[in-house]
């Protein structure tokens, strides 16, 4: 078994490998699935680790395989006595996605480290799928239709959809985790309007993730509204040959009252363009712009007195809202955290309000903001949480990059909702700061979401970790961001909110799953100073509420230290809302063993079963399942279900698992499970067979029943048992064989064996089952049927070209020519039906080969044209889907197990078990 590429060797790695005793250092380890994290003891100079053996430090302690680096990408000072440094893992020159690791340094100290890894042994790096047939199927896969590439716009920030090659971590049925090489292009769409990171799978061509750029305050999914919308065409800003004049200009804002702005001469009027902050803060009117352009219109006041007499007719007094609001989120991350903007690096800050005409929507687009309108639900989207709601996404995308599905885009729109909050807060104290979108929700209960109340809203969020209105966000959920909002992404959300609620003011009460809690609560700028810890500097792309419950507890560690009143409130919030413990005023040292899983299993075949458990409970939480097969570890996974392979036929097996927590705490083994696999008949051993010389000669293609294979190979024997014929009792099949020269056209013979009663030789009556003498025939072509008597299920097909003579022998060496064996699967007439799919239309049959299937499944069918096509795992999840090339369909990425296929072209339509080896 692969070793996994997390913590869970760090401390023996760090004995044996590393010369500085660094065991006593090591405070606490947490391992949880493919996130990790490890903390020092106070005071330990651990800092002399990361600094040791000339850069070993990352290969040695996370035990990379050759070919595998970490590099440093980024260094942070955060607060006056933090820093962090951000590494990503490369292997072969290939960035491995989403695994980050972050060294956390308090006064020059190694405090802390936590990242995501994954296993980069075994690893393909060569793609199959070109560059520009992966963009075709990205954009299709986004209903993409114009990108950016040629729009003003586009220009401006420099857009191209160029696919990079990195390794994707997917997760599969058992819960492990494959990196595929995959290309990551940047899908900005103009017509419709979206962006998205799509991830195609090089060898396959199939979409693995979709990752929206484009983020969201809207009541629910992603996208909601969006579809119309193109922000292609021309550049209409003023072009200014002298230097910009900025003052300070009075603004009559829509929802906030009168507020000091920033703004810019140009050409004698004064413009929202603010050049005192990082690269510039600046907010244009789209004019309603529908399938027509994103363009920069200054917005201008003649004497820099901005009163809601001169616009609130044209509606652009929203814009002096969004204006100073940009400006004021700018403030407080530079004036509390010293962040110069989103990305700290001073980018611009670029608004568009009236984006469409009635749009209902306002969104952070990876580069920019932009605000509809509203209609019968929203006023204008410009108020002030809304847009600190919007740059904390931006905020969100230079740091964490939480992906946005399941969880992790839950955590993404609470850090947002959080944002909007506070900066509301520190610059309009006496607006409802737990209240979102209050200041532009048209109806009941005239506000979007409630941090205070979660339950109550526009969208009613959990106020408990899977609790009341919680959405189901687990990996049988297929992210959709028109039907269920990314699994979740605006709902869950909510438990994210009221922790933060409940750190800041406090609160006691019984949560849905009835835990009584009580929290003393911290204030708005302890609480803030711990979630942009959490968020800057711990959460990762694929982090879980279990890993906000861990990273946010050691930033307050961090901060004000273990066992203060900020450490206690940050525990007990969590607690409240359903995750981990209650602080109990001693060392929270867990000893406490889950409970035992309750086992079954199902789907058993010659070589594999699918074990399913009732997930257990513990008093923090589970982190996994190890499974066993008799007192053999199979493998660990954080999921409740697990495909145990490599079986042998015919033999019963007895299965358990254990449950495990971040403690390390193990418990009692689940209920045993017999399972007997099928019958797969008597193992046996043939005959060798070869040619000594190709040279001249040798086979181009075979083709038989479902079997057409083309053979590059110059052995003098080819296996392609993996290629299977299925063939039926008493029915006759065609052969065809091509054979290849490489000059001159030598005359060959040739011959079949087929074992047809499986005892393991080619030499019982009727087994020769054809031949063909010597000839220049290209192709040559016959027919076998196949016995009434022969065995049911799978047997050797042996095929042979000599040189110049029929062979004689369906063993030993021949001077010229070629040997190569398939598999044939034969059954009973009547039984086919297991192998072949009527269509719904026409009757005509479909049939997919080989099955088992090692890489390529192969796809013969009356109309020949191609399908679209859904591979499902064991746990009902599609792990696979697109449109068959060629007839055959890439499946070499998915792993060990059963899977059911789908194919319909709209005429012809199958679903049939497949088995992956």
């Amino acid at each position: 078994m692969k070793n996994k590429l997390t913590l869970m060797v760090f401390v023996p790695l760090l004995v044996s490998g590393i010369a500085l005793h660094a065991q006593r250092y090591v405070e606490q380890r947490i391992d949880e699935g493919h996130s990790s994290m490890i903390t020092f003891k106070p005071g330990t100079n651990a800092r002399d680790i990361a600094l040791s053996d000339n850069g070993k430090f990352f290969s040695e302690i996370l035990n990379l395989p050759a070919g595998s680096t970490m590099v440093k990408i980024k260094s942070a000072k955060l607060f006056s006595d933090f820093s962090d440094e951000k590494y990503q893992l490369y292997h072969n020159g290939i960035k491995v996605e989403f695994a980050n690791y972050m060294l956390h340094y308090v006064k020059g100290n190694l405090v802390s480290m936590n990242g995501e890894s994954y296993d980069t042994n075994d690893l393909n790096t060569q793609a199959d799928v070109s560059e520009s047939a992966a963009l075709s199927t990205a954009m299709k896969y986004t209903g993409a239709k114009v990108l950016m590439t040629n729009t003003e716009y586009g220009r401006e920030i420099n857009y191209q959809p160029k696919g990079e090659l990195v390794l994707l971590p997917v997760e599969a049925a058992n819960g492990k985790y494959r990196l595929l090489l995959s290309y990551k292009f940047d899908i900005f769409s103009a017509e419709p309007f979206l962006r998205s990171h799509v991830y195609v799978d090089a060898k396959s061509g199939a979409v693995l993730l979709n990752d929206q750029i484009m983020k969201h305050a809207g009541e629910h999914s992603h996208g909601k509204g969006m579809s119309g919308i193109s922000p292609a065409g021309p550049e209409n800003q003023l072009k200014q040959d002298f230097a910009s004049i900025f003052v300070a200009g009075s603004a009559q804002t829509k929802y906030s009252g009168t507020k000091s702005i920033e703004t810019t001469l140009v050409s004698g009027k004064y413009a929202l363009k603010d050049n005192t902050r990082g690269g510039g803060v600046n907010t244009y009117n789209n004019n309603n712009a529908n399938y027509t352009s994103l363009t920069k219109n200054n917005i201008t006041d003649t004497d820099n007195n901005w009163t809601t007499a001169e616009h609130s007719s044209t509606g652009n007094d929203v814009a002096l809202d969004v204006h100073w609001g940009v400006e004021k989120t700018y403030d407080y991350f530079k004036d509390t955290f010293n962040r110069n903007s989103y990305d700290n690096q001073g980018a611009v800050l670029d608004s568009y309000v009236h984006v469409r005409s009635s749009w209902e929507n306002a969104a952070w687009i990876g580069s920019a903001m932009v605000y509809g309108d509203g209609a019968s639900t929203f006023r204008p989207l410009g108020a002030f949480d809304v847009t600190a709601h919007e740059l904390g996404h931006a905020i969100c995308q230079e740091t964490a990059d939480l992906v946005y599905q399941r969880e992790s885009g839950a955590l993404n729109e609470g850090l947002s909702d959080i944002w909007g909050a506070v900066v509301e807060n520190a610059y309009a104290p006496e607006k409802q700061n737990f209240l979102i979108g209050e200041d532009i929700t048209k109806v009941a209960p005239n506000y979007l979401r409630s941090m205070s109340n979660p339950n109550t809203g526009l969208s009613k969020q959990p106020d408990t970790y899977k609790g009341t209105y919680w959405k189901d966000a687990s990996n049988t959920c297929i992210p959709n961001p028109d039907t269920n909002d990314n699994c979740g992404v605006h709902y869950n959300s909510g438990v994210l909110n009221y922790w933060f609620y409940l750190l800041v003011t406090g609160g006691s009460g019984t949560n849905d799953i009835g835990n009584s809690f009580n929290v003393a609560g911290i204030g708005f700028e302890k609480a803030a100073k711990i979630v942009y810890r959490l968020e800057t500097s711990y959460l990762t792309a694929n982090s879980n509420y279990n890993n906000a419950l861990t990273y946010g507890i050691q930033s307050a560690k961090d901060l004000f230290g273990a066992d203060s009143a900020e450490h206690k409130a940050t525990q007990n919030a969590f607690y409240a809302v359903g995750l981990g413990t209650a602080y109990s005023g001693t060392p929270t040292t867990d000893t406490q063993a889950p409970t035992a899983p309750q086992l079954s299993a199902s789907a058993a075949t010659q070589n594999s079963t699918t074990l399913s458990w009732s997930g257990s409970t513990d008093n923090v939480a589970v982190t996994g399942y190890d499974v066993y097969r008799g007192t053999s570890l199979l493998g660990s996974t954080s999921s409740t279900t697990y495909a145990a392979t490599g079986l042998t036929p015919a033999t019963t097996y007895t299965f358990t698992v254990k449950a495990k927590d971040a403690a390390g705490n193990i418990s009692a083994a689940s209920n045993a499970v017999s399972v007997t696999t099928q019958s797969g008949g008597t193992t046996v051993t043939y005959c060798a067979s070869s040619s000594s010389s190709t040279a001249d000669e040798r086979i181009s293609n075979v083709k038989f029943a479902d079997i057409n294979n083309t053979s590059t190979g110059t052995a003098g024997y080819e296996n392609f048992t993996s290629v299977i014929g299925n063939v039926v009792k008493g029915n006759s099949y065609t052969l065809t064989i091509t054979p290849f020269w490489t000059s001159t056209k030598y005359s060959e013979g040739y011959a079949v064996y087929v074992d047809f009663n499986g005892d393991g030789d080619f030499t019982d009556s009727g087994e020769l089952a054809w031949t063909k003498t010597a000839g220049t025939t290209s192709p040559v072509s016959g027919s076998i049927t196949i016995p009434s008597a022969a065995i049911t299920g799978n047997t050797r097909m042996r095929v042979i070209m000599k040189y110049n003579a029929v062979p004689s022998s369906s063993c030993g060496t021949i001077n010229y020519g070629q040997i190569e064996d398939y598999t044939l699967q034969i059954t009973s007439a009547g039984s086919i039906s297991s192998l072949i799919a009527e269509s719904s239309a026409g009757h005509a049959a479909i049939s997919i080969y080989p099955n088992p299937v090692k890489d390529v499944i192969k796809i013969k069918s009356q109309s020949g044209s191609e399908f679209r096509y859904q591979v499902v795992d064991a746990r009902g999840s599609v792990v696979q889907s697109g449109e068959t090339k060629s007839q055959s369909i890439n499946v070499e990425s998915l792993l060990q197990g059963v899977y059911i296929l789908s194919l319909d072209n709209g005429k012809e339509k199958i679903t049939q078990k497949i088995i992956k080896n």
